[in-house]
Formats: structure tokens, sequence, C-alpha cells
């Protein structure tokens, strides 16, 4: 019960936060969205307590498993804090503004590599997975550059290597799916990792092809967000039966 009630307040904190934050973003947009991260680190927790309360039993690699996954999402909320103070101070700190997007994907290339190994050794490894993050990332780019024209500049490397690892993180988790038979906590894993992949999407959009419309701020908002409060509330579920 608490899992989800913190997930609705995370939801909540999210509405308050697309409706204050602008172009220009602000102090008190930044800390809602802060508040919002903390919710889903916070839903993590509450699901680890409720799981556990669930099974009566915690396994060694179920709670590396869930170790690892809150690692990743306190990632995310050093990614966010970030990447937030970009827009914060835009105008004031120019000269930071690519340090802040450096840091921010560096804390979500980090959280995904706990994410990825984390799936990898609780549901098991397919080196198929690489081959196919590989293809997906290839693809992702050519796409971004030939066809929709966004020009990375200094970030085409590190936007490499982190479609690499959003897309590896994916199909981890279809692995892990075929894996676990498509189990509750995988399903949740899956449609976590699916929405990551297309938020980051429309905020390469934003950040590479200029476009900072407010409706691809709220999209790109409500796709993280989602995935991020999905992958929280996975650990609710791993390790039952079904």
């Amino acid at each position: 019960m608490i899992t989800y009630i913190l997930l609705a307040l995370g939801g909540v904190s999210l509405i308050f936060f697309l409706l204050l934050r602008g172009k220009e973003g602000g102090i008190v947009p930044a800390a809602l969205k802060t508040l919002t991260s903390l919710f889903f680190v916070g839903t993590a927790i509450a699901a680890i307590v409720g799981n556990y309360n669930t099974t009566g039993t915690v396994t060694f690699s179920k709670l590396a498993f869930m170790g690892l996954v809150v690692m990743g999402l306190v990632c995310g909320l050093i990614g966010d804090f970030a990447l937030d103070l970009k827009i914060t101070y835009l105008e004031s700190n120019l000269r930071h503004s690519d340090l802040y997007t450096y840091m921010g994907m560096t804390a979500f290339a980090i959280g995904h590599v706990f994410y990825i190994v984390a799936v990898g050794t609780f549901f098991g490894f397919s080196a198929w997975t690489l081959l196919i993050a590989a293809g997906s990332t290839a693809a992702i780019i050519t796409g971004s550059i030939f066809l929709m024209k966004m020009n990375f500049g200094k970030f085409l490397i590190p936007s490499i290597v982190y479609a690499f690892l959003l897309t590896l993180f994916l199909a981890s988790t279809v692995a892990a799916g075929i894996l676990a038979c498509f189990s509750v906590s995988v399903i949740l894993l899956i449609c976590g990792a699916a929405l990551f992949l297309l938020s980051d999407l429309a905020l390469s959009v934003t950040y590479f092809d200029g476009n900072d419309s407010r409706l691809l701020i709220i999209v790109n908002h409500v796709l993280y967000y989602a995935a991020q409060f999905l992958i929280a509330l996975s650990l609710l579920y791993v390790g039952l039966p079904f």
C-alpha cells in the first residue's frame, strides 16, 4: 500500500512540476522535479519492504538485484538534478551549460549500467543482447543524423555510448522476459526500459534539433517518470511466482 501511495504522490508532484515548468525553468519547478525523483527512489525502497513482507525471505541474488536497481534510480535522481541546473541557470551561466549536460548524461549512463548488471545477474545474460543493442544504436544514430538532421556536435560519442546502454537495457529486459516467462516484475522492467528509450529520443530532439516546444517537454518528462516509477515498482514483484 505504501508503495502505491508514494507512486501516486510522485504523479501529483509531476503534474505540479509540468504545470510550472516552462522553457526557462526556475527554482520552484526544479525543486518539484527533484521531489518527483525522490518519490521514485522512495517507491523503490517501499517496494523492497513490501516484497519482503510478502515473501518473508530475501536471497542474496534478489537483494543484490534490488540494491543495484535502487542505485540506478539514485543515479537518475542525480542526473535529473544536473540537467535541470542546465535549464534553470542557462541564461546566467552559459559557460557551465555543457558541463551540466555531461554530468547528466554520465549519471544516467552509470544508472543504466546498474540496471543492466541487475537484470543480467538476477535473470541471466544473453550475448545476443549486445549485438541487438549495437544494431539498434547504429540505426538510431544514423536515423537521427541523416533523416532527422540532428546535430550532436561534441556530444556525438557520448550520445552513441548512451544510446547503446539504453538499447542494451531494453534488450536485456526482453531476454529476461524470455528466461523468466514474462513475470510481472519483468514486464514492468520491459515497459520501463522501453519508455526510458522513448523519453530520451524525445529529449534528443529538444537538445540536438532545437525543438523545445512545451508539448515535447511534457512528453519527455511523462515518459521518463513513467519509466522510472515502473522500474521502481518492479521491485515489489521480483521473485514472486507470477
